[in-house]
């Protein structure tokens, strides 16, 4: 269960370090991360946390991204998958949350920084909000 006001964030990837530049924003957002790198730690980290976002940096071990768009669909998740490019990465939504959204089209980095700050936005101000 989320507290009020915190959003969830899972980082997939090698290293966490491949995340410097959205760590930053998520800090000054007060989100709360979590750092997986085998789809053995994604599975555990998601029977106990519910995230409403997530970014993948690569193909993930013991699995592929399919396998954790399966597992977060209908969820309240956003995810994001990286795509290495020749200066830098694009970010390819996956699903928008719960909902899958491929085919959409890719972000490039400062794009990216823009849409996950107004995601941060959306989702503070959902999950902060008075229960009626």
């Amino acid at each position: 269960m989320t507290c009020k006001g915190v959003v969830r964030v899972l980082l997939v990837g090698e290293e966490p370090c491949e995340f410097f530049l959205y760590r930053q924003l998520f800090k000054r957002s007060d989100c709360q991360c979590h750092f997986a790198k085998s789809e053995r730690e994604i599975a555990e980290m998601l029977i106990a946390t519910e995230f409403d976002i997530v970014l993948s940096t690569h193909r993930i071990s013991g699995g592929r991204i399919h396998r954790l768009v399966a597992l977060l669909s209908g969820s309240r998740a956003s995810v994001f998958y990286s795509l290495r490019v020749e200066e830098g990465y694009w970010w390819l939504p996956v699903l928008r949350v719960g909902k899958e959204c491929l085919g959409t089209p890719a972000l490039r980095g400062g794009e990216f920084v823009q849409v996950l700050d107004q995601l941060l936005k959306r989702i503070q101000s959902t999950i902060s909000a008075p229960l009626p």
